[in-house]
């Protein structure tokens, strides 16, 4: 099964992935193409998802270029019809919008 996974990293963190694939290749160790194309996923992938939300009358509608699932977080109401918490512990209305299938990222 191929899928694409979203992994944020740090510059340090992508200077040290690009240092082991380059030790790995060096040894004789792997499969020397598996390796170059990771190396080359790894130094041509944007440092971020490319994600758009589509907002209408204060609403979310729409979302796209998500490589997962994103969670909305809505405080238009009265505290007491909104039957969420979030982690500051504010009333609201919590539902994740599902993973984008539009092949942006």
């Amino acid at each position: 099964m191929s899928h694409r996974t979203w992994i944020g990293l740090s510059a340090r963190e992508r200077k040290t992935l690009l240092q082991a694939l380059t030790a790995l290749r060096a040894s004789s160790e792997g499969d020397r193409r598996a390796i170059d194309a990771l190396t080359a996923k790894v130094v041509h992938s944007a440092p971020h998802p490319d994600i758009t939300v589509g907002v209408h009358g204060g609403q979310v509608q729409w979302t796209l270029g998500n490589p997962f699932p994103i969670r909305v977080c809505d405080y238009d109401g009265d505290r007491e019809d909104l039957p969420d918490v979030d982690e500051r512990g504010e009333r609201c209305r919590i539902w994740f919008e599902p993973r984008s299938t539009d092949n942006r990222n």
